[in-house]
C-alpha cells in the first residue's frame, strides 16, 4: 500500500496529503491492525516460533501467509541451536501454511525461522480493506484523536473482505 494509493481512495491529490502522517502512522497502524485482526502477515518480514514436541508434522505456523522457511534448528538442552538441514516442506494453504517433515520429525523443541507477508495481488480484496481503513483514518482522524464515534460500515462486510487469509482460531 503507498501513499498514492490512499490518496486516490481518499480522492485527495497525492501532493495535498500529509506524507509523514500516512507513510509513518497510518500506514503502519493500519497494516498492523489487519495483521492482529486477521493473524496474517500483511507486511514481508521475518518471524520466530518455536514448536513443543507435542507439535507433530502437518503443523500449522502461527502466522498466516508464510512463504519460506529460512532456517529450521533443535533446542538443545543448553539453549544451543542445532542446525536441522531437511528434508522439509511448506506447504501454502490460502490462510495458512504447514510444515511437514519427509523423513519425520526431528526430536525435540524447534525453533522456526520463516518469511511470511501476503500477496496482495493475489488478494485485491484485503487491500480494498487496506485502503479503506487507511482513508477512513485519514479522513477523519480529528475525530478519532478527541475520541467522538465514528459510524462504520456493518463489520460483517468489513471482516468478509479479510476472511481469504484469516487464520482460524486455536485452542
Amino acid at each position: 500500500m503507498t501513499m498514492a494509493q490512499v490518496a486516490f481512495q481518499c480522492r485527495i491529490e497525492p501532493e495535498d496529503m500529509q506524507p509523514e502522517l500516512v507513510e509513518q502512522i497510518i500506514i503502519p497502524g493500519v497494516t498492523a491492525f489487519c495483521e492482529a485482526k486477521t493473524g496474517a502477515a500483511i507486511r514481508q518480514a521475518s518471524y520466530v516460533e518455536d514448536w513443543p514436541e507435542h507439535y507433530l508434522t502437518g503443523h500449522a505456523l502461527d502466522i498466516g501467509q508464510a512463504t519460506e522457511v529460512s532456517s529450521l534448528a533443535v533446542v538443545q538442552p543448553d539453549g544451543s541451536l542445532l542446525d536441522q538441514t531437511g528434508p522439509f516442506d511448506l506447504r501454502q494453504g490460502s490462510r495458512e501454511s504447514f510444515l511437514h517433515f519427509g523423513a519425520g520429525r526431528p526430536a525435540g523443541v524447534l525453533r522456526i525461522r520463516y518469511q511470511a507477508g501476503v500477496d496482495l495481488a493475489a488478494y485485491p480484496s484485503v487491500l480494498s480493506w487496506l485502503l479503506m481503513s487507511a482513508a477512513t483514518a485519514y479522513q477523519q482522524r480529528e475525530t478519532l484523536v478527541v475520541g467522538q464515534m465514528l459510524t462504520e460500515l456493518p463489520s460483517s462486510f468489513l471482516d468478509h473482505l479479510l476472511a481469504d487469509i484469516t487464520v482460524p482460531p486455536r485452542f
